[in-house]
């Protein structure tokens, strides 16, 4: 895969109408189940995982500090466009596997999307005391 479609992916992965970290969290309403915050907060803290071991690798630039879920879920997405074919292949190593920066893009997609199904489920459920 290239750059564009690692890109469009992750696009789909985070922001798609349907099926989709966001579409997810467009489902919130009211009183939310407490295990939202902690996936979104969860979302986070792994991207921001995932792109500093990129940056690390590729010299690229790591993702903004303030930047909460929405806006890290964009960034993410333009900075891929602009990885090189070499970038790409490039390796390194993220808990403790040896991927390249290609495989790791598509382990974020698929993990975002996984986490986008708990969401979902969560979504609609009312926390009860």
């Amino acid at each position: 895969m290239n750059a564009a479609d690692l890109a469009l992916l992750l696009q789909e992965a985070n922001s798609a109408p349907w099926e989709s970290v966001q579409s997810a969290l467009d489902m919130v309403d009211g009183a939310t189940h407490p295990r939202i915050g902690w996936l979104t907060t969860h979302l986070t803290q792994t991207k921001r995982g995932y792109w500093a071991a990129i940056a690390e690798a590729t010299g690229c630039p790591p993702p903004p500090d303030d930047a909460g879920l929405r806006r890290l879920m964009d960034w993410e997405v333009e900075q891929t466009r602009q990885l090189s074919p070499q970038q790409l292949s490039t390796e390194l190593t993220y808990s403790e596997q040896v991927m390249t920066v290609a495989e790791v893009l598509r382990l974020n997609a698929r993990h975002s999307v996984w986490h986008a199904g708990q969401l979902a489920a969560l979504a609609g459920r009312v926390r009860s005391a």
